[in-house]
């Protein structure tokens, strides 16, 4: 958690810096809208309590739900900076051969930045693309009420954003961004709580809402 709060600082340090570089001091664009992450973390583990696989506390690839938001200031030329903020989760219910449910909570937070380069023009379709840098931080707690238990875990790594989307200009304020998808891979180093080892999560994420400008 300390290495997501100094990279939130540091990219949110960012975008005054940009802002005093820029010659339009008025040309910001603030998205937020609803995401979609499908994960891939491989290989699976070993959970040496129950000497199963650790798919019960983590399913490896799987398809989860949140938002994304992020803050850009435009510069010249069509580049701007951008930071991007963005929360995923999971939530499933399993019966328990000792009684009730065994609860599985997975959740992944992006924090990220980096430069964004936009195809302007007179066009209402703007095209973007972008590359960014920060941290992951994966979370998974496992929930087992029959024998008292309960684990969380987490693992705060290196991730990026690679991708980008369209905007489609509705006013001058205001444009819907019809899709931006990104490569969002994680790298978990050999220590991470996880117990997934030294691997690389080849996630991918999709989102869609709105931008005010």
């Amino acid at each position: 958690m300390h290495k997501l709060f100094f990279t939130s600082l540091l990219i949110l340090s960012c975008v005054p810096l940009a802002v005093a570089q820029s010659d339009d001091h008025s040309r910001f664009d603030f998205f937020g809208g609803y995401s979609v992450m499908r994960i891939n973390y491989e290989p699976e583990p070993i959970d040496p309590r129950f000497q199963m696989p650790r798919i019960v506390a983590f399913i490896p690839k799987q398809t989860m739900h949140g938002f994304n938001a992020s803050a850009t200031v435009n510069l010249t030329g069509g580049f701007g900076l951008t930071g991007d903020f963005s929360g995923h989760f999971k939530t499933r219910k399993l019966a328990d051969p000792l009684g009730g449910f065994i609860t599985n909570k997975v959740s992944i937070y992006n924090v990220l930045g980096g430069p964004q380069y936009r195809f302007a023009g007179n066009s209402r379709v703007l095209p973007f693309v972008r590359a960014l840098a920060g941290v992951a931080n994966t979370r998974s707690t496992l929930d087992v009420p029959s024998i008292n238990s309960r684990d969380d875990l987490s693992s705060t790594d290196f991730a990026l954003a690679l991708g980008g989307g369209v905007d489609v200009r509705v006013s001058d304020r205001v444009a819907l961004r019809v899709f931006q998808v990104d490569y969002n891979p994680v790298f978990l180093g050999s220590g991470n709580e996880l117990g997934f080892g030294n691997v690389r999560a080849d996630n991918v994420r999709y989102s869609f809402g709105v931008v005010f400008r």
